[in-house]
């Protein structure tokens, strides 16, 4: 370690919101009323303040790459990331009223923060400055961002700053400060800054806070950023000025070959927040990057960068609350077959009253149970036993060959488990509390029946119709309107939800199963006596109806603004023929869907 890194301590401040707040998002529609057209998309976009737990992220990351740094800032508006330890004497919960003036509150201005953090009490005079979508990759020391003087090595695009009238509010308000430092102060550096983690010395940004005064007064009190607010990149600008710190060009296009043919990594990388650029992380391996939210940016991209930013950093940090979150998927086993399990997949096997095989997991047979009533109900004697026996926040039922993929790949027919089959689908808990904070159940995607106008006609050719008959006659003395959503679903749409497949929150899988089991109770007193003499497959009527009964169920859940996320299924077939059979189908049905021959089975288009 050298002389400079003994000598000053070194602080990191981020800036962070949550969007999802209904508080917040009132006191920001409000202040937006009071405009007329007149404020740049790119200044009140939603995309500018949602909160993707990035912060979470960067934090790992900064306990893992950059151990050193001394107190941890995070400046928000009166709100507290849900899962922040804030009893960490390291992190520091700074208010917007700690630093801007009354009349400037609320503000949704990040330049009018970002220009005002020298403010912050008890910040050290060497600091970092981080959105929360900036993340260190590799190890990282103080010379990285200081140099032999203590003084910020400011980090620069290859772009250059021209002479013209930028019209995007960004580049616009970038050489504005650009200007403002050459015109008044002298020669700067004339590229635009790098968007990523930034170093700064609180002393020089007073003294420019002090020069400029009038325009930083101006932005403070501008609740929206606007052209005439001065951007932070003016603190670089300066200390180069006044020789108060160094420059860098990074990530242009000779720095990214010299990084491929030297095997090195990247200074630092910047990306939009689209899924199909993140290889660019695993190509570079930048020593910081950025993933940047845009208009662009959809939810699918923000939950992929979830699901990357988990594998990248998995182990909690020391500022993070102990998670109490629990989950039971149960996965249904009825013969040896390879097990997937860990801390949310729990193998189950069915039917286990009915057999003296044990194949050594939980049984449906302990607690309360209809074990023995497998044959009729197939897989819902574990979901069953999921409802009466597991007090976990989220219940699942999956199968031993049929489960969600979590990260929403493309994968339709594996021939065996892979080993490592939690990381390739994603099947862990920090990706389903993910998805369970934008969703409320997770189901597979939504079979399309083509050969039939409705669920009805296509139950009356498979199985007997009466059945479903009776069970439409017991929903409409039980309660009208879910009668009249069952019409609908079964008479009116030829769409289903397959397989007795869900996840989702124990208030609503236990709802859920009360009404379903309150159904097929009654409706097995009915006709069980007739059920006996049917055939094996026949037999499973009431997990044939089930699966009716659930799509009818689902409706009447987003009748009442549940969020639902449909999930591709993987599914395993070991037999060696049937697996190279279901490739060839695979591959001929996305040809006929392409060209138009045939309609997809699916509401997405995952396969046969």
């Amino acid at each position: 370690m050298s002389g400079n890194e003994k000598d000053f301590p070194v602080d990191i401040v981020y800036l962070w919101c949550d969007a999802s707040d209904e508080a917040w998002s009132q006191k920001k529609n409000l202040e937006l009323a009071k405009f007329s057209n007149n404020i740049d998309c790119d200044a009140k976009d939603d995309c500018r303040f949602i909160s993707n737990d990035e912060l979470k992220y960067s934090l790992r990351s900064l306990e893992k790459y950059a151990p050193w740094i001394n107190n941890i800032f995070i400046v928000t508006d009166n709100q507290v990331p849900k899962w922040l330890d804030t009893s960490n004497p390291k992190i520091k919960l700074i208010n917007h009223s700690e630093i801007l003036p009354v009349e400037a509150l609320p503000t949704f201005n990040a330049s009018a923060i970002e220009t005002s953090l020298h403010k912050i009490p008890n910040l050290s005079e060497h600091f970092l400055f981080a959105n929360d979508d900036m993340f260190f990759a590799n190890p990282v020391d103080k010379n990285f961002f200081y140099d032999e003087k203590g003084n910020p090595i400011f980090r620069f695009s290859k772009r250059k700053i021209i002479n013209k009238k930028y019209r995007h509010l960004f580049g616009y308000m970038v050489s504005s400060a650009y200007r403002l430092v050459k015109d008044n102060i002298g020669e700067t550096f004339a590229h635009f800054p790098h968007h990523n983690i930034d170093a700064y010395k609180k002393s020089t940004i007073e003294e420019c806070v002090a020069k400029f005064k009038d325009g930083f007064d101006k932005t403070v009190m501008q609740k929206f950023r606007q052209k005439d607010c001065i951007q932070r990149s003016i603190f670089g600008y300066y200390s180069l000025a006044k020789g108060q710190g160094a420059s860098k060009v990074v990530d242009g296009f000779f720095q990214r070959i010299h990084s491929c043919i030297s095997k090195t990594n990247l200074d630092s990388l910047q990306i939009p927040l689209l899924k199909k650029k993140f290889y660019l992380l695993n190509k570079y391996k930048p020593i910081l990057f950025c993933v940047n939210d845009s208009i662009q940016t959809t939810n699918s991209d923000r939950l992929a960068l979830r699901f990357f930013l988990e594998k990248k950093f998995p182990q909690p940090s020391k500022f993070e609350l102990a998670n109490e979150n629990s989950a039971d998927i149960l996965v249904c086993y009825h013969k040896p077959f390879d097990m997937i399990r860990n801390e949310i997949l729990k193998p189950i096997q069915v039917g286990a009253s009915l057999t003296e095989k044990d194949l050594g997991i939980l049984k449906d047979s302990t607690g309360d149970n209809i074990s023995s009533q497998n044959r009729y109900y197939s897989e819902l004697t574990a979901l069953y036993w999921l409802w009466k026996n597991s007090d976990a926040n989220y219940k699942g039922l999956v199968h031993y060959r049929r489960f969600f993929d979590f990260n929403g790949g493309n994968c339709r027919w594996i021939d065996k488990i892979p080993q490592n089959y939690e990381e390739e689908f994603c099947l862990k808990k920090p990706y389903l509390e993910h998805i369970f904070s934008n969703y409320d159940i997770i189901l597979p995607m939504k079979r399309v029946i083509p050969k039939f106008k409705s669920i009805y006609e296509h139950y009356r050719r498979k199985h007997f119709i009466s059945d479903l008959d009776k069970v439409l006659e017991i929903i409409k003395q039980k309660n009208s309107k879910m009668y009249d959503i069952a019409l609908k679903v079964m008479k009116n749409t030829n769409e289903i939800y397959l397989y007795n497949m869900l996840v989702t929150k124990k208030e609503i899988f236990d709802e859920y199963a009360k009404w379903l089991f309150e159904i097929l109770f009654e409706l097995e007193k009915d006709i069980q006596s007739d059920v006996e003499a049917r055939n094996d497959y026949q037999k499973r009527v009431y997990g044939f109806l089930s699966e009716r009964l659930f799509t009818v169920y689902v409706e009447y859940l987003k009748q009442k603004g549940m969020k639902i996320i449909e999930l591709p299924v993987v599914y395993c077939e070991t037999n060696k023929k049937r697996f190279r059979i279901f490739q060839i189908r695979t591959m001929i049905y996305r040809l006929l869907v392409k060209i138009g021959i045939r309609k997809p089975h699916w509401r997405e288009q995952y396969g046969v």
